[in-house]
């Protein structure tokens, strides 16, 4: 039977970060890299771990591992492709859900079920 871990990816779209919970790290296998990728129909969210640096893959630093925030960095380009395949708000920030194959090392986020996340007036998640 394989195991399926359930987690979350968030996109702060008017900052154009990117967060990525740290049971979907771990879940990989706690990469010292990944690569994202869309499926053809634009629905689906492909994390793997990725062995080159080039201009598709983002580092995960070792401290990164040393707690349990995640990982969070900036990333315009995705943050546009997934907001503007979804006609999403571009102001807001919004959580997807997904699931991280353990054995195939490999996390996939279901990009049409968009939970906005509501934050108070100093940024902070409600």
């Amino acid at each position: 039977m394989r195991e399926m871990v359930k987690s979350y990816i968030s996109f702060y779209f008017h900052q154009y970060r990117v967060h990525i919970f740290m049971d979907v790290l771990r879940g990989m296998g706690s990469p010292s890299r990944i690569c994202f990728m869309v499926d053809f129909s634009g629905n689906r969210l492909l994390i793997v771990p990725y062995e080159k640096r080039d201009f598709k893959s983002h580092n995960v630093p070792k401290k990164v591992y040393a707690d349990n925030n995640g990982l969070e960095f900036s990333s315009m380009k995705l943050c546009r492709i997934i907001s503007r395949l979804h006609h999403l708000d571009e102001d807001e920030s919004y959580r997807f859900p997904g699931v991280v194959d353990v054995k195939e090392r490999a996390a996939v986020f279901d990009l049409t079920k968009p939970q906005l996340i509501h934050q108070n007036l100093s940024g902070e998640q409600e």
